[in-house]
């Protein structure tokens, strides 16, 4: 849910300076179709990115959670081995 949340927010960002600027008309169908091509390329390697960011932050921490977990089974395994030597 968050990601879909932050990827709408970078498309909102990135549409709203193509708002405020006037669009040039294209003297022909080739110019307009590689213009709108070119838009969509660069929002395109926008979300990728976000969705890049997104995934090393999640790997992080996925990392993080299997060290904690190992920690913890160490824990109650020592907890155990001390109750059953008393």
């Amino acid at each position: 849910m968050r990601l879909a949340v932050e990827l709408t927010r970078e498309a909102m960002r990135s549409g709203s300076g193509a708002a405020e600027r006037e669009p040039q008309k294209p003297v022909d169908l080739g110019t307009a179709l590689t213009e709108q091509f070119a838009s969509i390329d660069r929002n395109f390697d926008s979300v990728v990115g976000t969705v890049n960011a997104h995934h090393a932050k999640l790997e992080q921490t996925i990392r993080r959670q299997r060290i904690w977990n190992i920690v913890l089974a160490v824990g109650i395994v020592i907890a155990v081995i001390v109750a059953l030597i008393r």
